[in-house]
């Protein structure tokens, strides 16, 4: 075999070992798995004559965390308005309230939840005999935890299975 050759077959040979270490490389790499977990809306509207009371129930199917809302009343009531954030299970239960003194308001109750945990929202004017809402609109965001959401990693995989074209 020329010396030349048996330079170029080793050229090729080296080529694919080095491209062999990189996948290697690249596959322990994949060791952590990283996944982007989306927050859920939950939300609900109540208009009528005189809003008041429960303006939204939900129910938590798994593991998560509450982790903001906003509640935007059809007016600002010169009183105000009490909203209170009620977490029950049948275990016990826990609340938060607030109260709005404009006609929009956000809140960051970050109350951890878990699967059976049911949410309730409700709200009342300051003063019952004065002024009404008639319409209420309530938006929440919250996010299952990690292991709950399902991971599908596919490009890399098929990427990596990829064979580079054969050199002779």
């Amino acid at each position: 075999m020329g010396d030349g050759k048996w330079r170029l077959k080793m050229e090729s040979r080296i080529k694919k070992l080095e491209m062999l270490v990189g996948r290697l490389v690249r596959k322990h790499k994949k060791d952590k798995v990283h996944a982007m977990v989306t927050p859920y809306p939950i939300s609900n509207c109540i208009a009528g004559e005189e809003v008041s009371g429960t303006i939204l129930k939900y129910m938590f199917a798994c593991k998560g965390i509450i982790n903001k809302g906003l509640i935007k009343f059809d007016k600002k009531l010169k009183s105000g308005v009490k909203i209170t954030v009620l977490l029950e299970n049948d275990l016990g239960g826990q609340a938060k309230s607030y109260i709005a003194n404009t006609n929009q308001m956000m809140v960051k109750p970050d109350l951890e939840v878990f699967s059976g945990d049911r949410l309730t929202v409700s709200v009342s004017p300051n003063d019952p005999e004065g002024e009404v809402l008639s319409e209420v609109w309530i938006s929440f965001i919250w996010t299952p935890h990690a292991g709950e959401a399902t991971v599908k990693s596919f490009l890399v995989d098929k990427l990596l299975e990829i064979e580079a074209p054969e050199e002779d």
